[in-house]
């Protein structure tokens, strides 16, 4: 491996870091920066090694069938964003709300998915999740610039559109209502 490419990966670790800890600790401000500096490809990038190191960690957890149970986890920290970005976005294009478009929405996701870094904690995924929709919250208003009780409606919009598809996936799979 070249010096070059052990600074670039090098780069690339210390820029994850620090976007992670600006999104933990200073949302605000990273949401603000988000839409001049950060692109589609740098999100998907960030959403990839958080769920990573999700499904990785998680797996300490599996009594047994320790691969499958690392590509389900790694495919719920892969699909559930893209998901809930959709989800979003549509409850956002009903409420008349969307000045940008579904990129900027899936970055906003993506970034909030940061918390998956402790999501694989026993008992702290409820509480990664409910932070998980205030840095959404945050992302909505500095982002799509709307007011924050707007926000929350949105927010529990989508959570009845994740709600019904989760219900409607049950009965598909089921077969009962």
């Amino acid at each position: 491996m070249t010096a070059i490419e052990v600074s670039a990966y090098r780069a690339a670790g210390i820029s994850f870091y620090k976007d992670t800890v600006k999104i933990v600790l200073h949302p605000r401000d990273f949401y603000e920066t988000m839409t001049g500096e950060k692109d589609q490809r740098a999100a998907v990038i960030f959403l990839c090694i958080c769920a990573g190191i999700y499904s990785i960690a998680a797996t300490f957890f599996a009594l047994e069938n320790h691969a499958t149970y690392f590509f389900l986890m790694l495919a719920n920290g892969m699909l559930y964003p893209v998901v809930t970005a959709a989800s979003l976005h549509l409850v956002l294009w009903a409420s008349g709300s969307t000045k940008s478009g579904f990129s900027t929405t899936f970055r906003i996701v993506a970034y909030a998915n940061v918390v998956l870094l402790l999501a694989w904690i026993p008992g702290l995924a409820p509480f990664a999740e409910i932070f998980k929709y205030y840095l959404v919250g945050m992302g909505l208003i500095k982002t799509v610039e709307i007011s924050w009780i707007k926000a929350v409606a949105v927010i529990l919009g989508t959570l009845g559109i994740l709600l019904l598809f989760l219900h409607l996936a049950r009965i598909f799979i089921t077969g009962s209502l």
